[in-house]
């Protein structure tokens, strides 16, 4: 596969992977940082758009990456895609259910 292709695919892994963390993120958590009175988890956050949109990127993420698996002749880096959509697959897991690392 061509090296530009393959820096595509990698790249469009990276920003999906910071998609899901910042769509899963609390968005208020500077508003924490910024004024002691405000407690923490305070602020009733109950829209599910995060958890939605971040399972629409893993399933681009996915998508791309079969993708990639496919058309790549080297065995090195089909090993490389399987791990990364494990990663990927995991990285959403966890932030799907609220667990800290």
């Amino acid at each position: 596969m061509n090296k530009f292709i393959r820096f595509v695919f990698i790249l469009f892994y990276l920003l999906g992977m910071m998609a899901i963390y910042l769509s899963t993120v609390d968005k208020y958590d500077v508003i924490y940082d910024m004024d002691p009175m405000i407690y923490q988890g305070s602020l009733i956050n109950n829209s599910n758009n995060g958890k939605v949109l971040s399972g629409v990127i893993l399933f681009l993420i996915l998508i791309s990456q079969m993708t990639f698996f496919y058309f790549e002749k080297s065995r090195k880096w089909r090993w490389a895609t399987g791990i990364m959509t494990v990663v990927a697959c995991l990285f959403f897991s966890l932030y799907e259910r609220d667990l800290e690392f």
